[in-house]
């Protein structure tokens, strides 16, 4: 994993004990090498993490299914708790993060997971597996993961030095598709070889080895709010929160953008596969290589990123390949032809489409990192995530009744409407103004 780091600097680089904004210099001089060794480590459990969560999401149902023999609307109610935390958890946890030390946080949600995970296959082993504890897996786990992700969003700027930002989101966003990608057709195999308990075995394995790969960090933060605080003093940090992405017109308006895309991005997935599989009768093969073309352009668009920023600015970035890039997700509902011809056209689609979507999540994270000093960093991330993730459970719902009623074809040009809507948020001036250097704002706690 450092192999081209000289063993010099590979040899026991010192603990850190750094957070503030004004420990510039100290940040300035720091080796490189302690930053390559702590955020590829790093990187490295969060990918392991990503392939062990979407191992998850295919397992649980499938072992629901096949084991309880529970209803669609059962099978419905355990994804939608899954999604519940998404809504509910952000904000305080957003708080309550900031009060602890990042890495412990992070360290402990991975626990978490490991034991909620595991926790099934044994059940099923001593035949005592309930709904019940399926449910609770469904959402202590989907709050698990939220806790975890802001974390670790806060805790890449505490590793990298703000000039290569830009570059450690992109490995994080690479890991995140490789593991979207990676992470069904691994537990497809395991779930064909052994049962979906064995997949969550497996699952509860990776995030142990996640955990194995954060313990060894070198870095230490302290907590940036007093563990301590009144509750007058915690509506205050929440309302600071908040005011970081609400109050700030450049991270407003990425927000809003990210919630259309991810709502479009919901609504298209739903509606594509009952479009390849029921309507046009390609069969789910088909409908697995468009979802590939989809990674494939997720991953394409996050090694691209940095150089787009170096080269255009973090705005022109944001606005330019979203702008161009929305625009094949028409391709999806008006290809026609032979089954080859179409699978073609919409895995490429998918290529283009995914890929402005993976650019745009590097830079509106390294945007995010850069405006908001970092100790409002948590209470940041949580308050984006609210805005980030709410569309996503709403338009898993109205998708579900949209392909009932319109059918699924027009469903996809909806979808791709909304996608193209999203781009409108990009326009307004303070994102438009961001270059390849921004700054951030003074921080305000009340």
């Amino acid at each position: 994993m450092l192999s081209g780091v000289p063993p010099a600097a590979r040899a026991a680089p010192p603990r850190r004990d750094w957070t503030d904004d004004t420990d510039l210099e100290a940040v300035r001089v720091r080796p490189r090498a302690v930053d390559e060794h702590d955020f590829r480590l790093l990187w490295a459990g969060d990918v392991v993490s990503h392939v062990g969560t979407q191992i998850t999401l295919f397992a649980l149902p499938v072992l629901a299914v096949a084991t309880l023999e529970v209803t669609g609307s059962q099978i419905g109610l355990l994804q939608a708790l899954y999604t519940l935390p998404f809504l509910l958890v952000p904000i305080p946890a957003g708080v309550w993060i900031e009060r602890r030390p990042l890495l412990t946080v992070l360290i402990a949600g991975q626990l978490v997971c490991a034991a909620l995970v595991l926790s099934v296959p044994v059940a099923d082993v001593l035949d005592r597996l309930g709904l019940v504890q399926l449910y609770t897996v469904a959402v202590l786990g989907g709050a698990a993961i939220i806790v975890c992700d802001i974390a670790k969003v806060s805790l890449i700027p505490r590793l990298v030095h703000a000039d290569r930002l830009a570059a450690a989101n992109s490995r994080i966003a690479i890991g995140l598709a490789v593991g979207l990608t990676a992470g069904p057709v691994l537990a497809s195999a395991l779930t064909a070889l052994g049962g979906p308990s064995l997949a969550l075995t497996v699952d509860g394995v990776t995030y142990l080895v996640g955990i194995a790969l954060l313990a060894r960090l070198h870095h230490r933060d302290r907590p940036t709010a007093e563990p301590d605080a009144g509750r007058r003093q915690v509506l205050a940090e929440v309302r600071a929160g908040l005011r970081t992405v609400f109050g700030s017109p450049s991270i407003r308006n990425i927000a809003v953008h990210t919630a259309l895309f991810n709502g479009g991005v919901q609504v298209l997935s739903v509606a594509i596969v009952v479009y390849f599989v029921r309507d046009l009768g390609y069969g789910s093969a088909a409908f697995g290589v468009a979802m590939l073309c989809g990674g494939a352009g997720a991953v394409l668009g996050a090694v691209v990123a940095p150089a787009l920023i170096r080269r255009l600015g973090h705005g022109t970035t944001l606005l330019a390949t979203i702008g161009v890039t929305v625009n094949a997700f028409w391709v999806l509902p008006s290809a026609h032809g032979s089954a080859a011809t179409v699978v073609v056209l919409c895995g490429l689609a998918m290529v283009v489409g995914l890929a402005g979507g993976g650019v745009a999540g590097v830079t509106s994270v390294t945007v995010r990192q850069l405006l908001t000093p970092k100790a409002l960093h948590a209470r940041m991330n949580a308050s984006y995530q609210l805005v980030n993730l709410s569309t996503t459970p709403i338009a898993a719902i109205v998708s579900g009744y949209l392909v009932d009623g319109v059918g699924a074809r027009d469903t996809l040009w909806i979808a791709a409407g909304v996608l193209a809507i999203s781009v409108v948020p990009l326009t307004h001036r303070a994102v438009r103004s961001l270059g390849t250097v921004v700054e951030p704002v003074p921080a305000r706690q009340g």
